[in-house]
């Protein structure tokens, strides 16, 4: 779990059918030490994770990624430049399966987005 490591949830909002968490990257983490020194990034296996984590506290209950559908990484994302991130998530189920569609936005511009399946 990255949640209170990499990241703190700073607020949860649902408008309509999407859920926004709003997070603070700890740019303190030892992570932003390697990756990569001197000039940080969040790495994107930690931005699915974070996505994951997520989507998880919303269903409440454990989950795994079945299958990523895609995965668009537009903008790089920095502990310094984007403290705060909103992780706008949009979740639908069928058969006990899960599909999320999240955008990673910062001051209203999107950084990322992710589409997978979780079960």
């Amino acid at each position: 779990m990255l949640e209170n490591k990499i990241y703190l949830i700073e607020h949860k909002d649902i408008v309509k059918d999407t859920i926004i968490y709003s997070i603070r990257q700890n740019k303190n983490n030892e992570i932003f030490k390697a990756h990569f020194p001197g000039s940080p990034i969040t790495p994107g296996a930690c931005l699915i994770e974070i996505a994951k984590e997520l989507c998880e506290k919303h269903i409440g209950k454990p989950i795994q990624i079945a299958f990523v559908k895609s995965v668009k990484f537009i903008n790089i994302i920095t502990p310094i430049a984007n403290e705060f991130l909103n992780f706008s998530i949009t979740i639908s189920e069928a058969n006990d399966k899960y599909q999320a569609k999240v955008q990673i936005l910062s001051e209203g511009n999107v950084y990322s987005k992710i589409n997978f399946e979780l079960a």
